[in-house]
């Protein structure tokens, strides 16, 4: 086995002693070559390149997700579902009528209305309606969707929806009709009742 007792001075090629810390024939500093070396202690941090590869992806996936994620958010997205829309609807009539079922009376209510303006989409839609008296006692309320309610292919008459049953005669006064979407009310209509299209009014 050789054992080596010196090294190659690499600015003038002089044999040196493996220990010295300079080159006696130019002066070449051997431990300021060491130092300036990358080390394997010196690339294991995060900043390796490997790992700075690693981070620069990370990164551009977090930016990358935090920009979809705003643009769903936003309201605008093409295929988000809690897109509202406008929506236009005009009350035209509140009807009643009683008939006799099982020795009993039935008293029924609907409310009857065009819609003016309507979304591309029904989906999350519902038309809330509620019946009061005229001390502002609600009498019943009915809760459907839009898609339930409205038909293009009768689009040319009112839709009828609202359907209210009781045995107790009621005194209805006027609707409230509400159009929700993902829980947020975007339309809220009040409606004054004409007795004389109560049937068991008159």
């Amino acid at each position: 086995m050789v054992i080596q007792m010196s090294k190659k001075c690499p600015e003038c090629g002089d044999e040196v002693p493996i220990q010295a810390h300079f080159c006696p024939n130019c002066g070449y500093d051997f431990f300021e070559d060491e130092q300036a070396r990358p080390s394997a202690t010196k690339n294991d941090g995060i900043f390796s390149n490997g790992k700075i590869f690693l981070v620069l992806i990370a990164i551009v996936i977090i930016a990358g997700a935090g920009v979809l994620l705003s643009i769903g958010l936003g309201g605008n997205g093409g295929n988000d579902s809690s897109t509202v829309e406008d929506i236009e609807m005009t009350i035209t009539e509140v009807s009643g009528y009683s008939f006799d079922y099982d020795n009993k009376t039935s008293y029924s209510l609907s409310t009857h209305a065009f819609f003016t303006k309507l979304p591309s989409n029904f989906e999350g839609y519902i038309v809330k309606t509620t019946y009061y008296d005229n001390n502002g006692t609600r009498l019943g309320q009915e809760v459907d969707s839009l898609s339930n309610i409205y038909s293009k292919e009768y689009s040319d008459y009112p839709s009828t929806f609202a359907f209210f049953d009781t045995y107790k005669k009621p005194d209805p006064d006027h609707i409230t009709v509400e159009v929700e979407k993902s829980g947020k009310t975007v339309k809220n209509y009040t409606y004054e009742i004409d007795r004389s299209d109560i049937e068991f009014l008159d």
